[in-house]
């Protein structure tokens, strides 16, 4: 059985050693016709089918193909014009059988992804989209993420985006859309919120939305075509061109407003297994297996095999063609501890190479048992070993908000005093996974489990709607002054809810309908005040170099942290020319400190913040009940 050869190390290393093929497969056009490369090393024969439609119930041509080293398979095919279709058929002998599929390869396809398309590229670029360069970002300590779902951002109607365009791609480049009291959404929002990133979930051909019936609803965390962007998010799913160019359109729309795109992507399973393009095309190679049977260390009943030479080949290949062909700049790898630390390290190095200020994070966890070994897997322990790449920072997010699995647990937003040590090591950005701040993603809210605001409400049910919102002030603050690299969900800026119908809040809400998982814009209206808020922390946070430190010799040398035996804490910055004094106050009562020598600019209050001083404080300060101040030492 193919499965346990694999398993065998003596073999797999003696396989890939033979059957290492270095160019990238797939189908390239032609002036007449159309090459076509195919890797399927344990193939008897292959043919490759020319169909005129998406839909056609019979293929124009097929065409053998020829084996020619390497374990790649070639054919050229004349007459191929953009526009058809092909798939591959591969015998595979006792191993598989023989079946019909799409490339792997492929970059283009019609209606849910069932036939590769040929295309030329170039002609999907929006009017100066090759000129189109990346967003600068000098350090990724410079960055505000902001985590959105493209059908969530625009399918309400109080989005202000039309209806053919809610939901799609065109939906959230839409430009100068506003709420029913006319505050921006969408790409207004974003200008004026002053993020630096985008990190969109999802984007790529994924299998769980039907993109001939939209009505269905899902995250995306299910891989179906790894180099196709999705169809149920463009105009037309027919058209395998629409979908590419509205991507694009989107991306050039936030990067002329100097937002940068962040992709989210999926290379730790595929949504089938054994019925999977990459098994019919290779069977049992791309997965891992334990005793001819597929293991699951994704949780979704299968993991990719990133450790094989031609896997890992085609997940970096896949990386660097999104980041060249739509400009991406930066990645977030879900269940990054599935993949291994080599492949994670190629991807780093080569994006570095295409992109310098290319950004790279991820889970540093698994989704069940992987068959990796720990010191291969790209976990959080691990993270010395992956230096330029950043990791979800749990231990904060669930000091900030409390046990994310444990509804009634609260956080010390919430008043638990015993977390203040972990809530202190992140204003010195330390984790006891990470060697710099810069590996630290800060957060309290992504789209898993309750958004912040609800989780607020299951864990402090006795606190008053006034304390409740004075909490979610105070979890903002929390991750946008401390070192490391904040992160935010879409619609946490005005306290989003996912509340279910039937009462209570929805913890996994991935495949939930839009009544739970859309932006409801006129919200923002409803909570301005803590919108505004977040607005002045970001834009607090950018102003200062002091408040994004790179290395942990920085910290070290220039933040100083104190805890009190309350829970409150007193953090003083100097460095770069300039003094912050921070102080996060989770207590119901009013606490006083006394500051350093000086007069001192307040800029961050419990209910305000940005950069144009509220009030000058010499000698003493309060902090006010559930909340964070900042102070910027007054220049002599």
């Amino acid at each position: 059985m193919i499965a346990k050869a694999f398993e065998n190390q003596e073999y797999l290393r003696e396989f890939d050693q033979n059957n290492y093929f270095g160019d990238e497969p797939g189908a390239n056009l032609t002036d007449g016709g159309a090459e076509f490369t195919l890797w399927a090393p344990l193939a008897l024969k292959a043919w490759v089918k020319i169909y005129d439609r998406e839909d056609s119930p019979q293929e124009k041509l097929c065409a053998e193909m020829e084996k020619c080293g390497f374990g790649a398979w070639k054919s050229y095919v004349g007459g191929c014009v953009s526009g058809q279709y092909y798939t591959y058929v591969i015998d595979n002998g006792e191993n598989g059988g023989t079946n019909e599929t799409i490339d792997l390869y492929a970059k283009a396809c019609g209606a849910n992804g069932k036939r590769g398309m040929l295309l030329d590229l170039r002609k999907t670029d929006p009017e100066g989209f090759e000129s189109c360069g990346y967003v600068n970002c000098e350090s990724i300590a410079d960055a505000v993420l902001y985590e959105a779902h493209v059908r969530d951002f625009s399918i309400d109607p109080s989005s202000g985006v039309s209806e053919k365009d809610r939901g799609k791609f065109s939906g959230f480049a839409a430009p100068k859309t506003s709420n029913s009291k006319g505050l921006g959404t969408c790409l207004s929002h974003l200008r004026e919120l002053g993020v630096t990133h985008v990190h969109l979930l999802p984007v790529f051909d994924f299998a769980s939305v039907d993109e001939l019936n939209p009505t269905e609803y899902n995250w995306g965390y299910d891989p179906l075509n790894y180099n196709i962007p999705e169809g149920s998010y463009s105009s037309d799913p027919h058209d395998g061109a629409a979908r590419i160019k509205e991507l694009k359109s989107l991306i050039a729309a936030l990067h002329a407003n100097s937002i940068g795109v962040v992709m989210d992507v999926v290379y730790n399973h595929t949504y089938f297994g054994l019925e999977s393009a990459f098994n019919k095309t290779v069977p049992m190679y791309y997965y891992r297996s334990l005793g001819g049977k597929l293991t699951n260390g994704s949780g979704c009943g299968n993991e990719l095999a990133s450790e094989r030479k031609m896997c890992r080949n085609y997940i970096v290949d896949s990386v660097l063609y999104w980041a060249k062909e739509y400009k991406i700049d930066g990645f977030r790898f879900d269940l990054m501890g599935c993949l291994d630390i080599e492949t994670m390290s190629e991807i780093s190095s080569r994006l570095k190479e295409i992109n310098p200020s290319a950004i790279i994070y991820g889970e540093g966890w698994t989704g069940g048992k992987s068959a990796l070994s720990d010191e291969k897997a790209a976990r959080k322990s691990s993270s010395g070993k992956l230096c330029d790449i950043a990791f979800f920072n749990d231990v904060l997010r669930d000091g900030i908000k409390g046990s994310t699995f444990k509804s009634s647990v609260k956080g010390y937003a919430g008043g638990n005093i015993q977390l203040a040590p972990v809530i202190a090591d992140g204003l010195r950005g330390r984790a006891d996974f990470s060697k710099n701040p810069s590996q630290l993603i800060n957060y309290c809210e992504a789209h898993d489990n309750y958004t912040l605001w609800d989780k607020i409400a299951l864990s402090c049910p006795e606190m008053s709607r006034h304390d409740r919102r004075k909490a979610a002030r105070l979890s903002a603050a929390i991750v946008m002054l401390s070192q490391g690299v904040p992160f935010i969900q879409a619609g946490q800026e005005f306290l989003r809810s996912k509340p279910l119908s039937g009462g209570g809040f929805d913890f996994n809400s991935y495949k939930s309908p839009d009544s739970v998982n859309s932006i409801k814009w006129d919200e923002k209206s409803e909570n301005e005040d803590i919108f505004n808020y977040y607005k002045g922390l970001i834009e607090f946070r950018r102003a200062h170099r002091l408040l994004r430190l790179r290395t942990q010799e920085e910290c070290d040398e220039c933040v100083y942290v104190s805890e009190t035996k309350d829970g409150e804490i007193f953090a003083h910055l100097h460095g770069f020319d300039e003094e912050i004094i921070i102080i996060l106050n989770p207590t119901v009562k009013i606490q006083e400190f006394k500051l350093p020598d000086g007069e001192w600019h307040l800029c961050v209050s419990d209910i305000q913040a940005g950069t144009k001083p509220l009030a000058t404080l010499c000698d003493r300060s309060f902090a006010p009940p559930i909340s964070a101040i900042a102070m910027v030492k007054a220049k002599e």
